[in-house]
């Protein structure tokens, strides 16, 4: 291999790739890089075996060829050059790379045992937007458990059809809900990994316009112009989440989210060991409390318009403020459906977003 590449085009293809690349002691070709010339551009692979990303960049191609490239050298290395050319040649997978005034070479691997990425056939099943995607996964990401128990609920479930997509996430304690308008696009339904919705998550921040999706019976291959991310879908049948989402409320209560946030932050101060706080809602206002035998208690008072009746309930606070941090709205609405029933939040006026959150026992 004998190529000529851009540095900052390289580096922004290194970082896209190397979160893919896998901390595999045992198998060592997966610290690695692949780097191929493929059809007069250069193309970077990394995979951990459960997702693999694969981006091209143009370059100068004097010479065909492929070397794996440990992943954290490489990258350190890239990045700290600030040399607009690079030229990089590799004999007997030996990577010589050369600057104007750096030289360096490092030690490369064979690539005949470097994992092959599944290609599937890109037959589109929807496109969107590379920011609208973006926020539907953020706005579930938390729900999804963090336990391999129940494989199903550790992923993001993803709905098709009827020219909109139904993105939801639950780990039994608390749910949520995001539905975005598609242009068009197939029914269809699959979960998610939590690892791959980061990751996807990760590099549409930096795009812009649209990204295409395609899903075959278990696999699924997110792209643009320059790159792809192919990863496993998770195998089982997710529950009927919407179940859980009440149709109807008791007693309806409207706050500031500033103020309401910055009230549970200070209560949690003295919530126990469950992460317990009480929220209380009466006719003008709202009081959050929280009782510790060890450090004392706590009672916040915030403004808090009420439809209905007054309630009470004890939640989560971590749960509350990773609800709050996903409804991007002024003023919140608590939907209060009975003791031991969940109590649900939504934005003001946001009707395509739902957070549920399970009660705990007074």
């Amino acid at each position: 291999m004998d190529i000529i590449v851009n540095q900052k085009k390289l580096t922004s293809a290194v970082r896209t790739v190397e979160k893919a690349v896998s901390k595999n002691i045992s198998l060592p070709i997966l610290n690695t890089i692949l780097l191929k010339t493929d059809n007069g551009r250069l193309k970077l692979s990394a995979t951990n075996l459960e997702v693999g990303i694969n981006y091209w960049l143009g370059a100068k191609i004097n010479e065909s060829g492929e070397v794996a490239v440990p992943a954290r050298i490489f990258s350190d290395f890239i990045n700290n050059i600030t040399d607009e050319k690079l030229s990089l040649t590799v004999k007997k997978n030996i990577v010589a790379i050369n600057s104007e005034h750096y030289k360096t070479q490092i030690l490369g691997m064979d690539t005949k045992d470097f994992p092959i990425i599944p290609q599937i056939k890109k037959e589109i099943s929807f496109k969107i937007n590379s920011q609208t995607l973006k926020t539907a996964l953020i706005s579930v990401l938390d729900s999804a458990s963090l336990s391999e128990t129940r494989p199903e609920l550790s992923g993001v479930y993803v709905s098709i059809s009827d020219k909109r997509a139904e993105f939801a996430a639950t780990d039994s304690f608390r749910l949520s809900e995001k539905i975005i308008g598609l242009s068009d696009g197939k029914n269809k339904a699959f979960i998610l990994p939590r690892n791959t919705a980061t990751e996807i998550i990760r590099i549409a921040e930096n795009i812009e316009g649209d990204l295409s999706l395609a899903v075959s019976d278990n696999q699924i291959i997110v792209f643009g112009e320059d790159f792809e991310i192919i990863s496993r879908l998770i195998d089982g049948h997710y529950p009927e989440y919407k179940r859980v989402i009440p149709e109807k409320f008791i007693a309806l209560a409207k706050v500031n989210k500033n103020e309401f946030e910055r009230s549970i932050r200070m209560a949690s101060i003295f919530s126990s060991s469950i992460s317990d706080i009480k929220l209380k809602a009466g006719k003008d206002s709202m009081e959050v409390s929280a009782k510790n035998s060890d450090r004392g208690e706590i009672t916040a008072d915030l403004a808090c318009e009420i439809k209905n009746k007054p309630f009470e309930i004890s939640v989560n606070y971590h749960y509350l403020l990773d609800g709050l941090k996903v409804l991007p709205t002024e003023h919140i609405i608590l939907e209060f459906t009975g003791d031991g029933s969940p109590l649900v939040l939504r934005g003001d006026n946001l009707k395509d977003q739902t957070y549920v959150i399970m009660p705990l026992r007074s």
